[in-house]
């Protein structure tokens, strides 16, 4: 009796102990001449997935998608892949070209080889693409990925055998707006037959060491395949002015501080800055349908009526220590010759100082002075004894061209108080990097951008009421019929209508930490 309760808790000790244990070469799921539809039918179970590095519940799901189909595979016969399955590893062995990071699926090399495991694989994967091109990659509260999800979003398995254009159909995963979807195109043709160096370059400024700056420029442009070995110098500038219009910044041969920055970035952030930039076009919610859309690293405004784009013009944006904030708002005044009250941080900081050495200041430059709303004679006032830093008067610029607010302003409420507005300033408009103002938005042909927004606004005030008063230089608020919805954007790269990637300097450093969040799992 003992020796048969030994034997009895010995068999039960080695099935609890295979359970636990890697599943052995031998079981028939391994075994080619079963076929496969049946081999897939034995190996839907948790402890092979697990085996793979799919949890339990992304593993039911699995299951319950191939017992759908009757265990029918997808990718594989019965001892190779078929030329979707080879086309599909191929495609998922190199995620970043669909928009997912290198380091989003755990790799494990068990049974890798094994027809049954490269189906269940791709079925996975692709299932975990999908759930991450429509609903996100990123945490933004945890500040981390989000934990995979599989999902059979649009019924993609019904899909594959009529797809011609994999960097398209991967594309309509993702968001529904043109952006998004010619980032995604852009980003499969630039990366799909492609690998991507991690190296970055630390470049010296011209005025610290030319010589070295010259030479790790070259090194960078080599590394990122626009430059060959031994290249002679003019050769060298050819690549140089070909890297900057890729990078959104003017083909002068001239490594300045953005190009500099550019070169030393690693081929593999760059990439990944795609990536980013597709996962912020998913934040987006779905805009009115007449909205304003500003990039800030791209220095563009755009009008759109129906997501018809009706107008764009360059933008000047917040200096590094004065950055321009993100927003949503709703114009609903456009006002001409505005008067402009400045900041406090402006007078404190700027006029206060100015006036310590000439009271004057203010007549010079259109500006008035006053305590609440009682004007202020600034001769009147020891400038000498108000401290550094400080500035107890309101100090408001009288409308004309020397304005700093130009000659139209376009209002919407926010807590940060900036604004669209015009100019006198007008050259900055001419330069690449255009990083200038306090915080507002400069606009560039403010007029012509008011025109466009009166004309569909349905009153009395046309666009020759608008010239005429331009004209007369009179100051006069405008307040819309409907409200025009404006958003202030940062993505740092774009892609042209036939797919071409543009990156941006990302001026602000924002990218940074969404990148960080990449690497964690």
């Amino acid at each position: 009796m003992k020796t048969h309760t030994l034997l009895l808790l010995t068999c039960i000790y080695l099935l609890f102990a295979g359970c636990a244990s890697e599943i052995p070469a031998t079981d028939p799921i391994f075994d080619n001449d079963t076929p496969l539809k049946k081999r897939i039918q034995l190996a839907l179970d948790k402890s092979y997935l697990n085996e793979l590095g799919i949890d339990d519940e992304n593993a039911e799901l699995i299951t319950e998608f191939y017992k759908s189909r009757g265990y029918k595979p997808l990718w594989a016969n019965d001892s190779t892949l078929t030329g979707l399955g080879q086309k599909m590893d191929t495609i998922l062995s190199k995620p970043n070209c669909i928009g997912i990071p290198n380091n989003r699926w755990k790799k494990s090399d068990k049974k890798q080889k094994e027809i049954i495991a490269k189906e269940l694989l791709l079925t996975a994967k692709l299932g975990f693409a999908a759930n991450d091109l429509h609903n996100g990659l990123l945490d933004t509260a945890k500040q981390a990925m989000k934990p995979l999800v599989w999902s059979r979003l649009n019924n993609w398995d019904k899909q594959l055998d009529t797809v011609s254009n994999w960097g398209y159909w991967f594309a309509q995963m993702g968001d529904f707006r043109n952006d998004y979807k010619q980032l995604a195109i852009g980003l499969f043709d630039f990366a799909y037959n492609r690998s991507f160096s991690d190296q970055n370059f630390d470049l010296p400024t011209m005025k610290e060491d030319s010589t070295r700056c010259y030479s790790l420029a070259k090194e960078s442009l080599i590394d990122k395949g626009y430059l060959e070995k031994d290249a002679v110098d003019t050769v060298f500038l050819n690549a140089l002015e070909t890297f900057q219009v890729d990078n959104g910044l003017k083909p002068d041969a001239v490594i300045g501080n953005y190009t500099r920055k550019a070169l030393e970035e690693s081929e593999q952030t760059k990439v990944d800055r795609v990536i980013l930039s597709m996962e912020r076009w998913r934040w987006r919610e779905k805009y009115a349908d007449r909205y304003i859309w500003i990039n800030i690293p791209e220095y563009m405004l755009r009008l759109y009526y129906n997501d018809s784009l009706l107008s764009q013009h360059r933008v000047v944006v917040g200096k590094i220590d004065t950055k321009t904030p993100q927003l949503e708002s709703k114009i609903t005044s456009i006002i001409s010759y505005p008067y402009w009250t400045v900041p406090y941080s402006i007078t404190s900081k700027e006029i206060l100082p100015a006036l310590k050495q000439n009271p004057g200041y203010l007549a010079k430059n259109h500006y008035k002075l006053f305590k609440g709303d009682v004007e202020i004679d600034p001769y009147s006032v020891n400038w000498k004894k108000i401290p550094k830093n400080t500035f107890p008067y309101k100090v408001r610029q009288e409308p004309g061209t020397w304005n700093s607010l130009g000659i139209i302003k376009f209002e919407f409420s926010n807590p940060f108080g900036v604004y669209v507005h015009d100019t006198p300033s007008k050259g900055l408009f001419g330069t690449d990097v255009r990083s200038y103002s306090h915080g507002c938005i400069r606009c560039n042909l403010p007029d012509s951008l008011a025109r466009f927004i009166l004309r569909r606004d349905n009153q009395r005030i046309t666009t020759d009421s608008l010239d005429s008063m331009i004209y007369k230089e009179q100051h006069r608020s405008i307040r819309l019929k409907k409200s025009v919805q404006i958003k202030v954007d940062y993505i740092t790269v774009a892609a042209t209508p036939d797919g071409k990637l543009i990156f941006h300097p990302d001026i602000y450093g924002r990218d940074a930490a969404y990148l960080k969040w990449f690497s964690k799992s």
